[in-house]
């Protein structure tokens, strides 16, 4: 995806629209990272499955599991990361009862994939682990967050802020500006983030079967996307997995699952 990059007014992190931060492994240590998205340039339904038969996927799902959970937006590489305990979703602001329902579809798929414990929160007053804030107010700009630019003259749309410490989600904050969005477009938004906000933080130009590419926005998860997450919360990959192991794992248990 390309489009308005957004940076916060803080020091302590550097954001953009979407942006992402990936707390490093070194113990008690910290390392804000930034990751440059924009709005997709065509919004869709579901991501096509790849051609072929499905043992013949292994290859570019190994890659796509390689720059999505073991890289950030910047190519940079990180330790697999993944929520380790259960994980509670807060829908909150102004438009909280009218994406409620479609967050909560979200959250069951991911359950079932993932094997977590996901509860979804109606407006509560305090923060979810996931928390997931929507406005129906066009002029909104969440706290610490501006254009690069430092221009105002477009509306903010979406950011996603994940945090995670030693290859261990520890939470995600999500704002999405339903005033000057599409329903469309927000759907995809939270179908993206919330994805992305199980451990996904890279992304590809150039793999339209998979929620992880960023030049189109989907409302749903295709068939590769279902399988990185089978493969994310697979037992036998580990939170702070280093990318060598990680990746050698996960090829055997995609093989497994695209055997079936």
């Amino acid at each position: 995806m390309s489009g308005r990059f957004l940076v916060p007014r803080s020091t302590i992190v550097s954001l953009t629209l979407l942006a992402y931060i990936c707390l490093g492994p070194a113990a008690a240590a910290r390392e804000a990272q930034a990751s440059p998205i924009g709005l997709p340039s065509q919004v869709l339904g579901a991501p096509p499955d790849p051609a072929g038969d499905r043992p013949d996927w292994l290859g570019r799902a190994v890659a796509l599991f390689d720059r999505g959970a073991l890289s950030n937006e910047r190519n940079g590489g990180r330790p697999l990361t993944k929520w380790t305990a259960e994980i509670d979703i807060a829908v909150r602001g102004d438009a909280a009862a009218t994406w409620l329902p479609r967050v909560e579809e979200i959250a069951a798929e991911l359950a079932e994939l993932t094997g977590r414990v996901i509860t979804v929160h109606d407006d509560p007053l305090w923060a979810g682990d996931i928390d997931v804030h929507v406005t129906n107010h066009a002029g909104y700009w969440p706290f610490l967050v501006d254009p690069v630019d430092g221009r105002r003259d477009q509306p903010f749309t979406c950011v996603a802020l994940p945090s995670a410490l030693d290859g261990e989600m520890r939470g995600s904050r999500i704002h999405i500006n339903a005033g000057v969005l599409p329903p469309r477009t927000v759907r995809a938004c939270l179908m993206e983030e919330i994805f992305q906000s199980m451990g996904f933080f890279g992304e590809s130009s150039d793999e339209p079967s998979s929620l992880l590419d960023d030049d189109i926005g989907y409302q749903e998860l295709g068939s590769l996307d279902r399988l990185l997450l089978r493969t994310l919360y697979d037992p036998r990959l580990s939170a702070g997995m280093e990318r060598t192991q990680a990746l050698t794992v996960a090829r055997r248990i995609m093989a497994e699952q695209l055997s079936r």
